[in-house]
């Protein structure tokens, strides 16, 4: 099995180039398809997310889109709103996530193997506050994603940090901080959230968001990690 993991898209249209050139069995977007601080116009973000649905439609089982904390302010059930956020395109986003939701094309959580993908990352402390088990830990993450959201939204936490530093954080807003101190065990994390310079391998977790700084991306072959790069 051939994955690539793909950080931060924010209307990014670099997996394009990435998905012609590489070979690969599975590729997975981390999330966070709309907002951004580049010049990338609202029309370029909506457009660049429904090329990104249909990709998926055209490569089910080739495709995995992750969501993000940027993807899940738009939500209608979620009253609350993070940096970045488009109010003049609420509407527009929400008529693209929902049905994508509804079709069960966007998910929160995909595992492989001993490799976890999220867009943040999934502390025990989360886990153990919303009765998921390790042992299905993919499949409960998404389950509580399509049954019940709200546990997902932005919480001060016990060190009311603003940036989403603490272990009760969701899986759309942890920080690798806290994430390195309270990861749940026998998982490899793949996640993207904070941006990185280069990207960042451990032993323990590793940070993808790097499309808008070095460019690369994650290639995992046959238990095999190496570093790609899309420009």
């Amino acid at each position: 099995m051939r994955i690539i993991a793909l950080g931060d898209t924010h209307g990014r249209t670099d997996w394009k180039q990435i998905t012609s050139n590489e070979k690969f069995d599975k590729v997975v977007f981390i999330g966070d398809y709309f907002d951004t601080y580049e010049d990338i116009s609202p029309e370029q973000q909506k457009e660049n997310f429904k090329d990104i649905i249909a990709y998926k439609k055209a490569n089910m089982n080739k495709v995995v889109l992750l969501f993000g904390n940027h993807d899940f302010h738009y939500l209608r059930s979620i009253n609350e709103t993070y940096s970045g956020y488009q109010q003049w395109q609420k509407t527009d986003i929400q008529e693209l996530l929902h049905p994508a939701i509804d079709a069960e094309l966007l998910q929160m959580c995909f595992v492989w193997q001993n490799m976890l993908f999220c867009h943040a990352g999934v502390t025990q402390t989360w886990c153990e506050n919303n009765l998921v088990q390790k042992e299905f830990v993919e499949q409960s993450i998404n389950e509580l994603f399509k049954y019940k959201p709200n546990v997902f939204r932005f919480t001060s936490g016990r060190n009311h940090s603003p940036y989403g530093d603490d272990v009760e954080q969701s899986p759309i807003w942890v920080r690798p901080n806290s994430l390195l101190r309270d990861k749940i065990e026998g998982f490899i994390q793949v996640v993207g959230h904070t941006t990185q310079n280069k990207l960042v391998i451990t032993d323990d977790i590793i940070l993808i968001d790097t499309l808008g700084t070095s460019g690369e991306y994650l290639i995992w072959d046959n238990f095999q990690l190496s570093v790609g790069k899309g420009f």
